[in-house]
């Protein structure tokens, strides 16, 4: 029976706009919301530790992933269950000397947590990773990979539920970026970003952003933005760079074209520019506009 003397926990709506909040809602705009969850995933070796661990290193160094701003800067808890300590050190020292400032991450992987196999679902190796992440207090918290992190069935709608709501109950108050596998090789297209991913849909339908890697592109779409695409180039230290073209120059003149008076019609204008749909160039538009720093 309800306790009627605790303090109900349906508010008005202005009890609710004073309820406690962070500050600032993006943490990675307009992908990654301050203490939200996104999904990193794509074919076997095509880059997403690299593109994770680049997204720690700017969530820490307040810059930009990728093109996407960073707006809360704060420490990163990097987690890799995937890749033997060997192969992983060898990355991170390449990065390190190609003059990424590495050292100041947050790295945890199979011999430290010393639980292998890890197993989120486990009550012990959940309390470990709780207590150990806060100690650090991070405001982000990456997963490598997620198909790692338990024991389950990862085709079982309701035990992948139980797994991200464990991951989720061990990272909170931070944001959970998890990386995983696509469910088969698609080359350079995507066909289905909520399909691609392997295992239950349940994991994409929990995410507030979905970015999924093929060798040459990043597919992306969230709830506060549509899906687009943005060309991607690997450098020799394995890190990924936009490509750059012709479509900077295209969105400059759209912007400072006074004619075009609403976003519609500048979506319109670019898909034209550019050759794609009104749909993508409307999100181009938005980055761009995030990127020179006034936000939506």
């Amino acid at each position: 029976m309800y306790n009627v003397t605790k303090v109900n926990p349906i508010v008005t709506g202005s009890e609710y706009l004073a309820l406690p909040r962070a500050p600032e809602t993006w943490l990675v705009e307009p992908l990654i919301p301050v203490g939200g969850a996104c999904l990193l995933y794509g074919d076997a070796k095509v880059g997403k530790s690299f593109a994770a661990i680049q997204l720690a290193l700017a969530i820490e160094q307040g810059t930009e992933w990728l093109g996407f701003p960073v707006r809360t800067r704060g420490k990163v808890v990097y987690v890799q269950l995937d890749t033997p300590r060997s192969l992983w050190a060898t990355r991170l020292a390449a990065i390190r000397a190609s003059g990424e400032a590495v050292d100041s991450l947050s790295l945890a992987d199979r011999e430290t947590l010393d639980t292998f196999p890890f197993d989120i679902l486990n009550p012990s190796h959940h309390d470990l990773l709780t207590v150990a992440i806060r100690e650090i207090a991070p405001i982000a918290v990456i997963l490598d990979t997620i198909r790692e992190s338990h024991s389950g069935d990862e085709n079982d709608s309701t035990i992948m539920r139980n797994v991200v709501s464990s991951l989720v109950g061990a990272t909170q108050p931070a944001a959970l970026i998890v990386v995983a596998h696509s469910r088969k090789q698609v080359g350079d297209q995507h066909q289905d970003l909520i399909a691609d991913n392997r295992g239950s849909n349940y994991i994409v339908g929990r995410m507030d952003a979905i970015c999924r890697f093929t060798r040459k592109t990043l597919h992306y779409t969230g709830r506060a933005i549509e899906e687009g695409t943005i060309r991607l180039h690997r450098e020799d230290n394995g890190l990924w760079t936009p490509e750059s073209d012709e479509t900077d120059h295209h969105i400059e003149l759209v912007l400072a074209d006074s004619s075009l008076t609403t976003q519609r019609a500048r979506a319109q204008e670019l898909a034209i520019r550019t050759g794609r749909s009104e749909e993508a160039a409307r999100s181009l538009l938005r980055r761009s506009v995030l990127g020179r720093g006034v936000k939506s």
